[in-house]
């Protein structure tokens, strides 16, 4: 069964007052924009929640796809408190080369 890596009452906390959220500048490990310069943008593109830590990490997963999705959603739970806890686990994932495609992502493309 899947949880969130973050803990649960993140998801209870509520976007500012007319707050949109916007289409975010996709990750998916697969291009040359390496993970600084993904959050950089995601940080930019955060706008005015960008100072509510807890809104940060839960609307991340938003900015991923394909592999970078997987490795988001195949975190343990509760493995994610703070913000610097995801840039951290980020940044292992992307420098541990795990993004790279397997099979099934190539069969799943197809």
């Amino acid at each position: 069964m899947y949880r969130k890596p973050y803990p649960e009452a993140y998801d209870q906390i509520a976007l500012p007052h007319r707050y949109r959220v916007l289409d975010f500048t996709m990750f998916s490990g697969q291009d040359s924009m390496c993970t600084v310069e993904h959050i950089s943008r995601f940080l930019i593109q955060c706008g005015e929640v960008v100072g509510i830590n807890a809104l940060k990490t839960q609307m991340f997963l938003l900015s991923l796809s394909g592999s970078s999705f997987a490795w988001f959603s195949s975190l343990p739970a509760n493995s994610i408190i703070t913000w610097a806890d995801l840039e951290k686990q980020f940044d292992k994932y992307s420098f541990a080369g795990v993004h790279e495609m397997k099979r099934t992502d190539l069969t799943a493309i197809r």
